[in-house]
């Protein structure tokens, strides 16, 4: 399951319904265009390809995280630009190998007009033009021919991601505690609670680093803060954990039901 799967969630920005988020990102980008038009002075080309690459990256976040582009974490910005954006395949790829640059003049409007505040984090991934080349060329060299080969080559490329994430503490902690994995095939209350702990962890993040804490102290504190969640009974859940939850809907999953069928049959 990719990260940018949709999932219903149950949040004040959600609460507003996808529409209403779309709208008001829609209508940034109307006036993007017209900044791009007015203020900077640029072609109608290098403007039809800012559009599409900020139009992209305000679905992404309405659709994906049910959020407005002002309210995007560092996780979500470098997921879209290294991972989602890539695999979309737009097929114009002077648009694509454009994509940081017109999301930096996106973000510079939306700066301009005090719809975002200038963030550090933000500079450093629109920066990144090399790794974000990177990324896109090793996927676009993948063998589409030998499934077996893309398969492996793709596992390569999502990992090696992955590992970027975990350095700079921003990767979800894979273990749920007592030797229990996050599914790869998540049922929606699993994939729900796991979007909703990821939140927890990138918002809890942000008041870390802000305070000048360092990646190391970070680290230690968010997974104690994440296991304690896991295993906190909750009113919502009628009293029951997070890993109550997941693991009971796991035992009523079709595959599990499958299984005990041919366990029976073997018996």
């Amino acid at each position: 399951m990719f990260y940018d799967d949709e999932i219903e969630l149950e949040s004040e920005e959600s609460g507003r319904g996808i529409t209403d988020i779309l709208d008001e990102g829609y209508g940034y980008l109307d006036g993007f265009v017209a900044w791009c038009t007015n203020e900077l002075k640029l072609d109608q080309t290098t403007i039809r390809q800012d559009y599409l690459n900020a139009e992209c990256f305000i679905d992404y976040i309405a659709n994906n995280h049910r959020k407005a582009v002002q309210h995007v974490n560092e996780f979500e910005l470098r997921w879209f630009v290294f991972s989602h954006y890539i695999r979309i395949e737009l097929t114009d790829a002077t648009t694509e190998e454009r994509l940081l640059s017109s999301l930096q003049r996106f973000f510079n409007y939306l700066i301009s007009q005090d719809v975002v505040a200038e963030r550090d984090w933000v500079q450093g991934v629109l920066d990144d033009t090399t790794y974000y080349l990177a990324r896109r060329s090793a996927y676009r060299s993948l063998n589409a021919d030998d499934e077996r080969a893309w398969k492996a080559g793709f596992e390569n490329w999502c990992v090696e991601l992955d590992e970027d994430l975990d350095t700079r503490c921003l990767l979800l902690p894979r273990q749920l505690g007592d030797g229990v994995l996050w599914s790869d095939a998540m049922g929606w209350r699993e994939a729900t609670l796991r979007y909703e702990a990821n939140d927890r962890w990138q918002a809890e993040r942000d008041v870390l680093i802000s305070q000048g804490t360092g990646y190391e102290d970070i680290r230690g504190q968010l997974l104690i803060e994440f296991l304690e969640w896991v295993d906190t009974p909750q009113p919502r859940l009628d009293d029951q954990t997070p890993a109550d939850v997941i693991l009971a809907e796991r035992l009523e999953s079709p595959e599990v039901e499958a299984d005990e069928d041919d366990e029976e049959q073997l018996q």
